[in-house]
């Protein structure tokens, strides 16, 4: 379902009004709102932050895995048309405009730093650690973590957890 006007603007203001005091509450508003308008879960999200913004141009692109943690101030991209604008440099009849649209996919248990852009056609693998203001495009495997404009791997989430809390069952990690 195509989101109205009314509608987003009555989510968003509920949402903005919560998240200051409750923002597990603010993440169960934009749950209910962005799985009605077609926007995939695969199960609840973590945290999620009133301060993103996701490509509303068409909701059912954007995938988000389990316990997902979204921190503020991510943009969340599905389209492209600097194709449209390109082409017109060189003149190029065009009966529509040029453009890519491509889904977004974020697995399961990953998390997302502040600031960070997804770009149409990425794919977060499970367990990933994407880093604040990373530009994320392609496939980031499972359990790596991703920084950088642009973003590279730079590590693995699971020996990052295994050293950080050392108390942890090495067997959990295989």
């Amino acid at each position: 379902m195509k989101p109205n006007k009314l509608e987003k603007i009555f989510c968003f203001l509920i949402v903005k009004s919560v998240a200051n005091f409750k923002p597990r509450w603010a993440t169960n508003i934009q749950y209910y709102f962005f799985k009605r308008w077609g926007m995939r879960f695969n199960g609840r999200p973590n945290y999620i932050s009133s301060k993103i913004w996701f490509d509303g141009s068409d909701y059912s692109l954007i995938e988000i895995g389990n316990q997902v943690t979204m921190s503020s101030y991510i943009r969340v991209l599905t389209h492209d048309w600097s194709l449209h604008t390109v082409a017109k440099a060189f003149d190029v009849e065009q009966e529509k405009p040029f453009g890519i649209l491509d889904s977004v996919k974020i697995g399961d248990y990953s998390f997302i730093g502040t600031g960070t852009i997804i770009m149409p056609g990425a794919e977060i693998g499970k367990g990933c650690i994407i880093g604040a203001g990373t530009v994320v495009r392609g496939k980031i495997p499972d359990f790596s973590i991703y920084i950088g404009s642009p973003g590279k791997i730079i590590g693995d989430s699971k020996n990052y957890l295994a050293k950080k809390i050392p108390s942890l069952d090495a067997e959990i990690f295989k």
